[in-house]
């Protein structure tokens, strides 16, 4: 993601988006990854399985937001649709390890009788899903319509200096506009 370009035209966004490019770039290296494929390999209990798909949603979701609050990459509409997708892609990654249906070669059927469940690994997104909202938004106003938490005190909440953060990774967003949202969050607290 830290080197993938966000401030896309229609077109880059088509040939960006394919599914083969990011399966290749993205989800490939994942699956293939030694660990991903041992449990795949039924190695793992059910339970082991689900702290190991936590830990690397965490993870990932951890470095996705280091690289959006570091301020060097710059989004349009077409990017964070993009960017989107790709948090998706990996939600479903990791969902379908818990699940049992991370085989490449998708030979292993999922267990519908399974006792686990995906709420956790899409929990560890929550921060991820929050920005990638902020970013997908016509314009910051539009945030104040969300009824969104802010605050320090929630792990799946982003802080007033994370969104407006966010908001300025927008290159069509402007710094007025994203200021006076950022002070109604502030006064709304």
């Amino acid at each position: 993601i830290e080197k993938e370009a966000y401030n896309l035209d229609t077109s880059s966004f088509r040939s960006l988006e394919g599914e083969d490019r990011l399966e290749v770039e993205m989800i490939g290296p994942v699956r293939r990854s030694q660990i991903f494929e041992e449990i795949g390999k039924d190695k793992c209990d059910e339970a082991v399985v689900l702290q190991m798909a936590e830990a690397m949603s965490w993870k990932s979701a951890e470095i996705i937001l280091q690289i959006l609050f570091q301020g060097n990459t710059k989004f349009n509409e077409w990017g964070a649709l993009l960017l989107s997708k790709q948090v998706r892609m990996l939600q479903n990654i990791y969902c379908g390890l818990v699940l049992g249906s991370a085989d490449p070669n998708n030979t292993k059927l999922s267990t519908s009788g399974s006792s686990s469940s995906t709420a956790s690994i899409l929990t560890q997104f929550e921060r991820v899903n929050i920005a990638v909202s902020i970013l997908q938004l016509e314009k910051p106003s539009d945030w104040l319509a969300f009824s969104y938490k802010v605050g320090e005190s929630d792990e799946t909440n982003l802080t007033a200096d994370e969104i407006q953060k966010i908001m300025n990774l927008r290159v069509d967003f402007s710094v007025e506009a994203i200021a006076r949202v950022c002070m109604q969050i502030i006064g709304a607290r």
